[in-house]
């Protein structure tokens, strides 16, 4: 049996408080010292309790003074023309996939007199289902939940079909599960990236996505890929083909593990001539790998990314990159959710939108 994180108890302990009166309205906490105590634990184990009660606004901080328990009459109030956008993480490095998303929703939803709320789950699949379950508390209209850290057949965003609200999912696609959703065409980027490597005169491609949890978005890009080369009589050869590495769930981002990978990757595919990453910043690490080995891009390996963000800069060859045109998938995700509120529709929609592929000199 799985034994709860300290932290979790701790949350719990402090949130039933709350709840049942014990800790009023814009009375202080305990402070964090004489929660320590009380649990016998370190103050880093209390601050992620508090911070998480703090991000899903049970809670705020004075600065100098405390803690203290919010306003919920307010709060209530506040929530009634309020959406609420849940990314999965704040990677500084998806600040502006995240930003761009955000312009797009609030340019629609602020025209229906409706409010974003953002929220970030910080790479925890648990804290994105308690925001999901504090929006519904809180009366908000809607959720937009961009990105998911399991896949399809784990999720536990199965306990949610039955939702009383809208929930418009961004970037990803569950085929098994009822939900609305804003995806990119991702295999026709895939076939559109392989004609490209072939036109060019590349015989062995490959694709690399470094993360464990595949998703409809890399398996569409990785079968648009395929398909071009199968169109094209070229020999797939399974080594280049990357669908899913060992990186661990809560290690996601260990760009130095997946740093390394992509080393060996290389190290042991000498013969491939292009490579289609799963995003800039993949394209980044392979870009540093390649270099320590001497291999020379495009010289000796074609590149082609997704995102088209301001990491292309960083590239002395200038990256070619597929801009997905995020903030239209915000657009879009806005447009749905309106729809529902307005006019009541029940019928699951699929927004798919069309990327255009930047070409500079890595390929």
């Amino acid at each position: 049996m799985d034994v709860q994180p300290k932290y979790k108890t701790l949350k719990n302990y402090v949130l039933k408080h709350i709840q049942d009166g014990t800790y009023k309205t814009k009375e202080t906490i305990p402070s964090e010292n004489e929660l320590c105590k009380l649990f016998d634990t370190s103050r880093v184990t209390v601050r992620k309790a508090i911070d998480e009660l703090v991000h899903e606004n049970y809670l705020y901080r004075v600065q100098g003074v405390g803690t203290f328990v919010q306003d919920f009459s307010y709060h209530k109030q506040d929530t009634t023309n309020r959406v609420d956008l849940i990314f999965h993480d704040n990677n500084f490095l998806f600040s502006e996939f995240n930003s761009n998303i955000i312009l797009g929703v609030e340019k629609v939803l602020s025209q229906a007199g409706l409010n974003i709320a953002t929220y970030y789950s910080m790479n925890n699949a648990d804290s994105q289902y308690d925001k999901i379950n504090n929006a519904i508390n809180e009366g908000a209209k809607a959720i937009i939940l961009c990105g998911c850290l399991e896949e399809e057949k784990n999720t536990k965003l199965k306990e949610f079909v039955n939702c009383p609200i809208p929930i418009v999912c961004i970037d990803r696609y569950f085929e098994t599960l009822p939900f609305d959703a804003v995806i990119g065409e991702d295999f026709d980027a895939g076939y559109e990236a392989g004609k490209t490597f072939i036109e060019h005169g590349c015989n062995n491609i490959g694709y690399y996505y470094p993360y464990s949890i595949e998703s409809s978005v890399t398996k569409g890009r990785l079968n648009g890929l395929l398909q071009s080369m199968k169109d094209n009589d070229i020999v797939i050869n399974e080594n280049l083909v990357i669908s899913h590495t060992n990186t661990k769930k809560e290690n996601v981002y260990d760009y130095n593990a997946i740093s390394n990978n992509i080393h060996n990757y290389l190290l042991n595919n000498k013969d491939l001539q292009g490579i289609l990453v799963f995003n800039d910043i993949t394209a980044l690490l392979f870009y540093k790998e390649a270099a320590r080995l001497g291999i020379r891009i495009p010289e000796d390996i074609e590149l082609i990314s997704f995102g088209n963000f301001y990491i292309d800069s960083i590239f002395e060859v200038g990256l070619t990159s597929f801009n997905q045109h995020v903030d239209k998938m915000g657009e879009e995700a806005a447009k749905i959710i309106i729809n529902r509120l307005i006019n009541k529709d029940d019928r699951r929609k699929i927004v798919k939108i069309k990327y255009e592929l930047v070409r500079r000199k890595s390929c």
